[in-house]
């Protein structure tokens, strides 16, 4: 190999990054990644994961309370923030340690520094200069902003993931996965939250019966959540913020923190998209085919840059489907998935208390394509595992009537996000009636509500309610 020449060269150290470099390198190629920013980009630094440890505590202190409501403990208990985001932090350091170790043993080289890529098969970065016959591009999403007045006074929500204190009074503009996963933790730590939300509706994309259910959960938690509203200016009130919007009527609140939680867009910064020729979509992403190739040939891209799903595991079957199709091993290897961004099976988690979990289609989807779909449910309220843990929720199964085979399936309640393997398997492999009946799962579990719904779109569920 010449000095600076490699196989692959990936841009981006986030998780489509540095599995796609990974993945390439244990198949023999030599690899150089480019890391703009930390090892392990958004996920493990400023969003899935330091989120998650964050939502896990605050779950903890709503069991401890539920307990106490009970009168099982004598009292809620006291807790340390402080320590809390100390402990994000330690994870944080750990994770990224662990990714970059797994770098280092399977000899990719790693560059801490900016990427510019002008031309195929060429990147510079601090006057050097790069080549590699295949090239992925890796570059993630950043925060959206949006044109309010006075925006100048919220932050974003990394910073909300680092906040020193709870604030006492919580305005969260965005009712997206970010928005509410971060009401649901800080209305558990003690704030009162306030979601502004422009949608009628929280997540529209999801099945509205589910999701109307799960808007009930959160508001009884404690979150106000007010939909179908624009926010016309942000002020400066003293120490705390004062926010006007509109919603059937105008409003305003106060707030000690504003949090713009609005989305997030592609970043193509330091890749000269019109030279190189790249097609984009509308909405500015990177077009790829099905083998995450670009418009370029032996160029690719994978995770958020593309748009699609914008979670780290749709970025780890992209970067996969990505190397197989350098290798030539498209007919082999176990990423391959059509529009890997845009695949049925992706499994979809927002990690709110309680937490939803899907995967396949939901009954409207699946009537919008000619399908005579049915519905199954099953209420966490007929488990025993449920009762026994104090866990509320719904499961809910969509089948095909004709051919009796699982097209989706929606999950609220604890350990939603951890039966969705289970469920992405059933909807993948198009699990049939029969197969369901046959299938033996573990008691006393969660995982049984899967199986009842499931037999219930037929009425064979023996422990559910009768209809």
């Amino acid at each position: 190999m010449e000095e600076n020449r490699y196989d692959l060269i990936v841009i981006g150290g986030g998780p489509g990054g540095y599995f796609s470099a990974i993945t390439a390198a244990r198949e023999g190629l030599s690899v150089l990644l480019f890391a703009g920013g930390a090892i392990g980009g958004t996920c493990l630094n400023e969003g899935c994961i330091p989120a998650k440890y964050l939502l896990d505590k605050a779950a903890a202190l709503e069991k401890v309370r539920a307990l106490t409501d009970k009168e099982i403990f004598r009292e809620p208990g006291l807790f340390s923030f402080k320590k809390i985001q100390k402990g994000r932090e330690e994870v944080i350091k750990k994770l990224t340690g662990g990714v970059a170790y797994l770098l280092k043993a399977n000899q990719v080289r790693v560059i801490h520094g900016f990427a510019f890529l002008k031309e195929p098969g060429r990147v510079e970065c601090e006057g050097k200069s790069y080549e590699a016959k295949d090239i992925i591009i890796a570059t993630g999403s950043e925060s959206m902003s949006v044109p309010i007045a006075g925006a100048e006074y919220t932050v974003n929500s990394t910073q909300a993931l680092a906040l020193e204190r709870v604030p006492r009074r919580l305005v969260i503009i965005g009712g997206g996965v970010i928005g509410m996963e971060l009401a649901s933790a800080y209305c558990s730590f003690g704030s009162e939250v306030t979601v502004l939300e422009a949608m009628p509706a929280l997540f529209p994309a999801e099945d509205g019966r589910m999701t109307a259910y799960l808007q009930k959960e959160l508001v009884k938690r404690g979150i106000r959540i007010s939909t179908g509203c624009r926010v016309k200016v942000i002020e400066k009130a003293g120490q705390s913020r004062r926010v006007f919007f509109q919603g059937e009527k105008p409003e305003e609140i106060y707030a000690d923190v504003v949090i713009l939680a609005a989305g997030r867009k592609p970043v193509c910064r330091g890749i000269d998209t019109e030279k190189l020729g790249l097609a984009l979509t509308e909405k500015k992403e990177i077009w790829v085919d099905g083998h995450m190739q670009t418009s370029v040939p032996h160029i690719y891209a994978v995770g958020d840059v593309i748009g699609g799903y914008q979670l780290a595991h749709a970025a780890y079957a992209e970067g996969g489907t990505a190397v197989a199709h350098i290798l030539g091993k498209d007919g082999t290897t176990v990423c391959k998935i059509e529009k890997a961004f845009a695949a049925p099976e992706m499994p979809r988690c927002i990690y709110t208390i309680p937490p939803y979990a899907a995967v396949g289609l939901t009954q409207a989807e699946a009537r919008d394509k000619g399908i005579d779909a049915v519905r199954g449910e099953f209420s966490y309220s007929g488990n025993g595992m449920a009762l026994a843990e104090g866990a509320e929720g719904l499961v809910q199964v969509v089948m095909d009537r004709e051919s009796e085979t699982t097209a989706g399936i929606q999950i609220i309640g604890e350990g939603a996000p951890e039966m969705l393997s289970f469920a992405a398997l059933a909807v993948k492999e198009r699990m049939t009636l029969n197969e369901w009946q046959q299938l033996i799962v573990a008691h006393p579990s969660l995982s049984e509500m899967i199986k009842e719904a499931a037999l219930d779109c037929f009425g064979k569920s023996v422990h559910g309610a009768v209809r």
